[in-house]
């Protein structure tokens, strides 16, 4: 590991572990080893790390946007593995899901490359919906522009799961992701035809009367 990649790695974990706010360049270059000029060296400061990071999970979930082909076949259990894989990743980088709104108000950077992820990943899961349709495991819409508003609700939830966790959840750690996979996963059940009803109930799920999210 190169000592660019270690100073990222190890902003990564305190990031996580004690918000942006609290992690400077002088204690990130004490955790990491170094002095503070070889770190100022590598990154003038933590916005600049914070950039740098971003850019390292937009590039990991391009790549997963990536290996999704038009016309490939699916299957609600192959969702739920891209899923839970996708929810993992969130978790790596948690610190950005957990401040979302202040770090893009503070990077405008990283706003406008987000805005540019967000549209592929709509179109990602327009391409989606649309084969789940072509293998008859999701009804036509409702109404015209219910896909649309499916899509913001997935990305709502996709976003800022880790939010509602962090107030809300009580379950145990390893159960975390699955729980909130089954909670994105949920949106698409009123859509499902017979066919897609029976992959749904084939993956386990969690239960969210069983102890896992506190009553409001």
């Amino acid at each position: 590991m190169t000592t660019k990649e270690k100073i990222l790695e190890t902003a990564r974990l305190l990031f996580n572990e004690n918000g942006v706010e609290t992690v400077t360049v002088r204690s990130l270059a004490q955790e990491v080893g170094i002095s503070h000029g070889n770190l100022c060296y590598h990154f003038a400061n933590t916005d600049v790390i914070i950039e740098r990071l971003y850019l390292q999970l937009a590039e990991t979930i391009s790549t997963g946007i990536n290996q999704l082909v038009p016309g490939e076949s699916l299957s609600l259990e192959l969702l739920r593995r891209l899923g839970t894989g996708t929810f993992a990743l969130l978790y790596e980088y948690r610190f950005l899901m957990r401040d979302f709104a202040g770090i893009m108000r503070r990077l405008p950077a990283i706003r406008e490359q987000h805005q540019a992820l967000m549209q592929r990943r709509r179109d990602t899961f327009r391409l989606i919906l649309h084969q789940l349709r072509k293998q008859d495991i999701l009804r036509s819409e409702l109404y015209p522009g219910q896909d649309s508003h499916l899509i913001e609700q997935m990305l709502i939830v996709g976003d800022f799961w880790l939010s509602s966790a962090d107030v809300l959840y009580e379950g145990p750690d390893e159960a975390k992701i699955n729980h909130y996979v089954s909670v994105f996963e949920a949106l698409l059940l009123p859509m499902l035809t017979e066919k897609g009803l029976q992959q749904w109930f084939a993956i386990p799920h969690s239960n969210p009367d069983r102890e896992t999210v506190r009553g409001v």
